[in-house]
């Protein structure tokens, strides 16, 4: 999963690797994230992460439909529960996170790379919380949208599930910087490697003080909102509304 070729000693590059060529998530991937994300934080060497995707189309599209359109109440609460474990330790860890993200990277991805301290994209970029088009809500660190962009801006893409393109959410904070493709990498190094001559204790204290500016709001909602995610798969909305998107027809939701 993680690897440091092209990169400084201390700079480590961890790959998402989800299904087919959307690079489309599942419980695996969330655990295996979580693991190596803790490796990391405990590996002294390391002064910074680059998160990218796997393979050359997409940072990814998102969770797996496939894995979560027939999930119970119980189900759906551990599901979200083994994405927000990589989320909250890329939020916490004591090494800066460097989100590289090439086309697509939609849902529970998003909530990844916000949680990550820098983001980097590609111009083909397209990046969304689209989850209400498919029935369900956008939870646990989607809480970190409005303070990231604006309550306004994260309100209209909650609620619409709309996506933006790379300028877009440039002009509006989701990203910080754009490149060309075959620059992503490069620029996600030169980014890793100002973190080397840093104090990784300094560095952590930092981290830490950014996350308890953040912490008041975020925790307390994303417990909140775990409950939430689960409480609506008591209803037909999620298989109703993920069905449809697989099936490419228009939902029929019946509230």
């Amino acid at each position: 999963m993680s690897d440091t070729d092209g990169a400084q000693p201390g700079v480590v590059v961890t790959n998402l690797e989800g299904r087919g060529p959307l690079n489309l998530l599942g419980r695996d991937t969330f655990v295996a994230l979580k693991a190596e994300l803790d490796r990391l934080d405990q590996d002294r060497s390391v002064r910074a992460v680059i998160l990218t995707g796997s393979g050359d189309r997409a940072f990814s599209a998102g969770v797996d439909l496939h894995q979560m359109k027939d999930l119970d109440q119980a189900d759906a609460e551990s599901f979200i529960m083994a994405l927000h474990a990589p989320a909250r330790k890329l939020l916490t860890m004591a090494i800066p996170a460097i989100a590289a993200i090439k086309g697509p990277c939609l849902g529970g991805a998003l909530e990844l790379i916000l949680a990550c301290d820098i983001r980097i994209a590609t111009e083909d970029a397209i990046l969304g919380l689209p989850e209400v088009q498919v029935g369900i809500p956008s939870v646990i660190e989607a809480s970190l949208l409005p303070p990231t962009i604006g309550l306004g801006r994260a309100r209209r893409l909650l609620l619409t599930g709309e996506t933006v393109n790379a300028s877009e959410a440039m002009a509006m904070g989701l990203v910080d910087m754009v490149v060309p493709a075959d620059s992503l990498m490069q620029k996600a190094y030169e980014t890793a490697n100002q973190f080397l001559g840093m104090s990784r204790d300094v560095l952590a204290s930092q981290k830490d003080i950014v996350t308890k500016w953040l912490e008041l709001g975020e925790e307390d909602s994303a417990k909140f909102t775990i409950a939430e995610f689960s409480r609506i798969f008591k209803t037909p909305a999620p298989h109703e509304g993920m069905s449809a998107f697989l099936e490419k027809r228009k939902p029929n939701f019946a509230d």
